[in-house]
Order: structure tokens, then C-alpha cells, then sequence
């Protein structure tokens, strides 16, 4: 006999509720959901576990209590069964895009081309249930760096788990936190340039290609959303955002293309851009530094945890807020620095504190 653990990280809105696993044997319910394998929820995970005999072949899905509340992919489609060879103990590990009943919104894609990059950059898009149904409202506009993490676990390269930005946004729009908003994801190359760096960190390092790519955010991409998409076309209406080398490169834009966003979520900043320089030698940082004055009408959410990677964030977040203090701007007015006790520098971790840095930007 195997033990078969089971680990499911639920959609963010109300992710407390009971979640089961019913399958293809009796330990799962033999496909009847109500009897399937009732998990445990501990924050942020539901878990459970099951014996089964080895050579087993496992096939199982994931509901709440009944077909009508079974998962389903980010584009709202229900997937086809879970599979899993029984040889020795394992823990299957599975992220729920959402509910059948509750899935809202629609998920799609776009190429936008650039002279400025000379290639395209795919897009994931987002537009809420508003869009569809409401044809003459405009929307403000959420656009994140890494867009293969954005919406979908299944595209999310490392960990299989998104940041669930279309959940946050739904959720908080709901809750009268802030309007429904169209979410895009800027998708970045695959593979390793010349340099050995991967393309993605080549196109949002400052040091290396995040100049160009931060001037195609600006200017094309903006110009073909706000012709192609019904978006509120000012910046107060459009936030950018991204974690790592991708809040670093928001820090970035912020600084040097002024009033195209007039919101900025940087998730566990990386200053040292990937030379592994010391943050006052980034380019960022010695613009921030340099700049005669902070711009206008500007909200800026900057953030660390405590653990892994992110341990080296907190002297430059303390150095960061000195800094944007002495130049006029007041914490919790122009910006928030918040130190994430047991956050970490990964998509789990981040995927829990978008729904901060969204409230605060809100206010």
C-alpha cells in the first residue's frame, strides 16, 4: 500500500469552503462526489490522504460537494480526469482556477508587435462579466509583467501556481474595494540569450533589455489596448505591476515614462537587477535617487517577506522609504512599504499578498 497525500490550493474567494476528491475507487467516493475524500482545510492548502494499493492507476477530480461545483481551468472549461500511477508515496499537488459555478469573467489572448522589441509579445487578457453584458462602459486597465503567472496555474512555469489576479480583482470589485478592471498579462520569450540569462530576466533588467522593453510597455502596448479594449485611457485608470526583476522594472517605468501609470505594485523587489550588484547601483535606484522631484498624482505599493530571497530585501526597503520621504512623498499616502511576515520570494506568496497591494492602491 501507497499513501497518497493530497495538497489543493483553492481560488482565493472564499477558500475556507469544504473541498473534496472523488475518483475512481472507494477511498475517493467511486465518482459520487458527496462521499469523496473530504479534505482538511489548513491555510493556505486543503489536505487529505488515502491508501491505495501499489500499481493502482488513480483517476480523481476536484469539487466542492456536488458536479455542479467541480473545479475548472482558467478559461472556465472543465478538464478532463486527474491522473496518477500508484508505485510509492506521493503528494499530488493541484491549484483550482476556479468553480463551475462561480467562474466569471473571460479569459483570452492577443499578440501585440513592436519596433521597439522588433518581435511580438503575447498577451493574456482578462475582461470581467461587465464587459460582455455593459457594451458602452470603459474599464481601467491591470497590466503585470510575467504574464504566464498571472491567471493560470497551468502555464505558471516553476511552481503550477498562479498569482489569481482575475480572482482578486473579482473579489474586491464585489466588495465595493474598487471597480472591475480589464487584467493583462505580458508574456515573456522563452529560452537563454547570448549572455546565459534567461530572455525573460533580459527583458526586464534595466542592465540589460528592460529599457526597450519598459519603452514598448509605455508606448505600443498602451497604444494597442486602449485601441483595441474599451479601457479608461488616463493614468489614474491604469495600474502596472510585477514581483522580482518585474517590480523592479515597474519601479523603472514609473520613473521614467511619467504619466502613462498612475498606479504600481512592486512585489519583493529585486534592485540588484541580475548582476547581483548592491541596490544603489541599479539603474533604477540611481534614477530614483538623482530625480530632482517624485512625480504627481502617483501611488506606489512596494513589499518583502521575511523569508528565503526576500531576506535581502528589507535594507533596501528601509533605504527606499528614507529616501522617497526625503523627497516629499509620505508613507501611506504616496506609498506603502509593508515587511511580509512569512512571505517568501515565490508565486505562492505573492499570489496572497496581491489582494494587499490592490486594497491599498484602492483607497
Amino acid at each position: 500500500m501507497s499513501k497518497i497525500r493530497f495538497q489543493i490550493l483553492p481560488p482565493i474567494d472564499c477558500s475556507e469552503e469544504a473541498v473534496r476528491v472523488t475518483g475512481n475507487v472507494p477511498e475517493l467516493g467511486s465518482w459520487q462526489p458527496e462521499h469523496g475524500l473530504r479534505l482538511t482545510w489548513h491555510p493556505p492548502f486543503h489536505l487529505g490522504e488515502i491508501e491505495a494499493e501499489t500499481g493502482t492507476h488513480l483517476e480523481y477530480k476536484i469539487v466542492r460537494e456536488s458536479w455542479e461545483t467541480e473545479a475548472v481551468d482558467a478559461h472556465g472549461h472543465v478538464p478532463g480526469n486527474l491522473c496518477h500511477e500508484v508505485w510509492l508515496d506521493a503528494t499530488l499537488h493541484h491549484t483550482v482556477a476556479d468553480w463551475k459555478d462561480r467562474y466569471s469573467g473571460r479569459l483570452t489572448r492577443d499578440t501585440v508587435s513592436s519596433q521597439t522589441l522588433a518581435g511580438e509579445r503575447d498577451l493574456l487578457v482578462w475582461l470581467p462579466h461587465s464587459y460582455v453584458t455593459d457594451a458602452d462602459r470603459r474599464f481601467p486597465l491591470i497590466v503585470l509583467h510575467d504574464g504566464a503567472n498571472v491567471f493560470d496555474p497551468q502555464t505558471s512555469p516553476l511552481s503550477h501556481v498562479d498569482w489569481a489576479v482575475d480572482e482578486w480583482v473579482t473579489r474586491l470589485a464585489r466588495e465595493g474595494v474598487l471597480p472591475e478592471a480589464i487584467v493583462v498579462g505580458v508574456c515573456h520569450p522563452e529560452g537563454f540569450s547570448d549572455e546565459n540569462e534567461s530572455l525573460r530576466d533580459f527583458d526586464l533588467s534595466p542592465a540589460l533589455g528592460g529599457a526597450a522593453y519598459a519603452e514598448f510597455v509605455a508606448t505600443e502596448l498602451l497604444a494597442h489596448l486602449d485601441t483595441h479594449y474599451r479601457t479608461l485611457a488616463t493614468p489614474e485608470a491604469r495600474l502596472l505591476g510585477g514581483a522580482a526583476l518585474g517590480a523592479l522594472n515597474t519601479l523603472f517605468t514609473a520613473l521614467h515614462h511619467p504619466g502613462t501609470f498612475g498606479q504600481f505594485v512592486c512585489l519583493s523587489t529585486s534592485f540588484e537587477e541580475v548582476s547581483e550588484r548592491s541596490p544603489a547601483q541599479s539603474g533604477p535606484w540611481q534614477a530614483l535617487r538623482d530625480a530632482p522631484s517624485l512625480p504627481t498624482g502617483v501611488r506606489m505599493y512596494f513589499d518583502h517577506g521575511t523569508e528565503g530571497i526576500d531576506t535581502r530585501c528589507q535594507t533596501a526597503h528601509d533605504e527606499l522609504r528614507a529616501l522617497l520621504q526625503n523627497k516629499g512623498w509620505q508613507e501611506g499616502r504616496e506609498f506603502q512599504i509593508v515587511r511580509v511576515a512569512g512571505g517568501s520570494h515565490d508565486e505562492l506568496s505573492w499570489r496572497q499578498r496581491f489582494g494587499d497591494a490592490l486594497r491599498f492602491l484602492a483607497r
